[in-house]
């Protein structure tokens, strides 16, 4: 390529033309912004551990307080639950506190009195240590100095047994929370990462725990999970029954210390539902308030003896109904069942956003759909993402809707590539032939939704897009490889448009048009994935497949051109179009997920995400949506019908 282009432009006798050299060039152009587009989506980022750590801790901060909020149900008064360590015989236990405070505002004082610090937290179903956890990382991370390790918390539920844990967890850093893979692999080699692992009990199926099982091979994992020559530090979560049965079978971590959740107790329960259930109506929450103190051990006490269950009470009769109807249930599960019930119904009205927005019926058909998606009993998944809910469709149906919409695309590229072969033509045709080959063969092997590239575009208008350009400004003038390309592409570019060029404006929309592409496209791999949500890779794909769509029409409707913008356009997007192979497979998969549930799940899934977030009913962590409390996601599961 080199030699063809110090040959156009010699101009000696014998050489090509003005417009053969300019036709050229724009080639060689198109594919140099080519290269400067996948390096600066697999660029080598190296930024020091204090640099990356404090990334790290803004994600987490961006992230962290808005799953706090979501996940008390929209109100800020929590319930100050109470635990107590519980001391171990043998010797490989951690050294508790001398005074522990043993409630859920001084976790992290207690914590750091812990040597060394590794710590268990138990406690039953709904008890809230998911809370607990995720008051902790806040905590700490409010109150962490520059040397001490990044708080992180992260679902135990996808760790591979026979994978590497550091791989495992710089690999959530990367996707969670939106850190360079460099600098997540650097930062938990150098231990500036502490781990906050929930969810333990949802390793495997009921009945299945045991040392050979994945929970135990977790727990086998982590004890030789070190710093230097001392345990290195961690937080683990996990249901009190499940980590008895492990200790059971000798699988426990060693060198940790395990701290119980304990029970809410009735004047525990009538305090908190005073100062939220109770605050706007106070005559009909009475009744109710009167039972709790009159049987601290009934079966309306019991039910209500969990954070969660008294969160879902105070939601469930915050504006409407009867709570004291609560009394005529004899036991603990009637009482979950009822309130449950009512808890759709109820978050839709107090929704903070559009209420009234979706039908209480249309919300729980809705939901019941992608709780089903998920699976159902121990081995249910937690993470919904909206680009892999494509995985339900059957792999048939997708290919025969793929080869229909490609088929004639490829068809059409052939016919081009015979009829003309220069180079203008060649590039993108050729890649839309690849494009449509490489997706029908991805589709049949069953790797339709695994791997490519993955970019996370935030909202127009939004303010990450001011500061992921600072970034890329930034880093451009700190690279002189970076800062050289973009005044070299810039550069050929004008020069280009110079022979044709009829007026000032006319020489410089090419180069404004390249210069910006660059730009942007930077700008895109500074974006923080944590800080825009789970939509923003569905927002991706559409950029994506409308840059591929561009180049199609622009071949069909114009064909190359003979302009050297035209030509660097049309090459740069279809290059475009072969990065695009993941985005159209997992967007058409999408769409025909939406197309066969139509009656059940709304259209605009996205939006009607974002509403029950706002409603409470489903909460956000990284790229991905949660159901409110895995108790609500296995109800849905058994009741289809509203």
């Amino acid at each position: 390529m080199v030699g063809g282009v110090v040959w156009a432009l010699a101009g000696r006798e014998g050489a090509l033309d003005l417009s053969q050299r300019t036709d050229l060039m724009a080639f060689a152009c198109g594919a140099i912004g080519v290269v400067g587009l996948i390096a600066t989506f697999w660029r080598r980022v190296d930024e020091d551990e204090a640099t990356a750590a404090a990334r790290l801790a803004r994600a987490v901060k961006a992230i962290g307080e808005p799953q706090w909020t979501s996940s008390l149900g929209g109100d800020l008064k929590v319930i100050d639950v109470a635990f107590a360590f519980r001391p171990y015989s043998n010797a490989r236990a951690a050294a508790l506190p001398a005074s522990p405070a043993g409630r859920l505002a001084k976790v992290v004082e207690d914590y750091r009195e812990l040597r060394p610090r590794r710590m268990v937290i138990t406690g039953s179903p709904g008890a809230g240590k998911t809370v607990l956890a995720r008051k902790f990382v806040l905590e700490l991370n409010r109150l962490r100095g520059e040397e001490e390790p990044v708080p992180v918390l992260v679902a135990l539920a996808d760790w591979d047994k026979e994978q590497r844990f550091d791989d495992w967890l710089a690999g959530h850093l990367s996707r969670d929370y939106g850190l360079p893979s460099r600098s997540a692999v650097r930062l938990v080699a150098a231990r500036m990462v502490l781990p906050v692992l929930d969810g333990l009990d949802e390793m495997d199926p009921a009945g299945a725990l045991g040392v050979d099982s994945r929970a135990g091979r977790a727990l086998e994992s982590l004890a030789r999970y070190q710093d230097g020559t001392e345990p290195a530090p961690l937080v683990l979560t996990c249901r009190t029954q499940a980590y008895d049965t492990l200790e059971g079978e000798g699988a426990h971590i060693l060198d940790a210390a395990r701290l119980e959740i304990t029970p809410v107790t009735s004047e525990q329960a009538v305090t908190f539902l005073e100062l939220r259930g109770a605050a706007r109506r106070p005559e009909r929450w009475r009744p109710l308030l009167h039972e709790l103190r009159a049987r601290p051990t009934g079966p309306l006490a019991r039910a209500l003896s969990t954070p969660w269950r008294l969160t879902l009470a105070a939601v469930a009769y915050d504006r409407e109904g009867d709570p004291a109807e609560l009394l005529a249930y004899a036991t603990e599960e009637q009482v979950a069942d009822r309130l449950l019930s009512r808890f759709i119904t109820a978050s839709a009205l107090n929704a903070a956003v559009g209420p009234g927005r979706y039908a209480p019926d249309r919300v729980h058909r809705g939901l019941r759909v992608l709780a089903a998606s998920l699976g159902a009993g121990n081995t249910a998944e937690t993470d919904l993402t909206l680009t892999r809910l494509g995985r339900l469709v059957p792999k048939w149906q997708l290919g025969l809707v793929l080869v229909a919409l490609l088929l004639p695309v490829a068809v059409l590229e052939t016919f081009l590539v015979l009829r003309d072969l220069s180079g203008g033509v060649l590039l993108p045709a050729v890649a839309g032939i690849v494009v449509s080959v490489r997706v029908v063969v991805r589709v049949w092997t069953g790797r339709s939704h695994d791997g490519g590239v993955t970019v996370t575009i935030p909202r127009v208008g939004s303010p990450l897009w001011r500061v992921a350009g600072i970034r890329c400004i930034r880093s451009l003038g700190r690279s002189r490889f970076g800062l050289s390309a973009l005044l070299a592409l810039v550069g050929l570019t004008w020069w280009l448009a110079g022979p044709g060029g009829e007026s000032l404006v006319g020489l410089l929309l090419p180069v404004l048009a390249v210069a910006t592409t660059v730009v942007v496209v930077g700008t895109l791999s500074e974006v923080d994935s944590t800080a825009v949500g789970p939509t923003g890779e569905l927002r991706g794909h559409l950029w994506f497949l409308t840059l591929a769509a561009a180049a199609v029409v622009r071949l069909i409707l114009q064909g190359a051109g003979d302009d050297a913008l035209g030509l660097s356009l049309v090459a740069l997007a279809g290059a475009i179009a072969v990065l695009a192979v993941q985005a159209l497979t997992n967007f058409v998969a999408y769409l025909l997920f939406l197309l066969v549930n139509r009656r059940s799940v709304p259209f605009r899934l996205a939006r009607f995400l974002e509403w029950s977030v706002s409603a409470g009913l489903v909460r956000t962590s990284g790229a991905a949506y949660q159901f409110r409390h895995r108790e609500f996601q296995e109800w849905l599961v058994r009741h289809p019908v509203p």
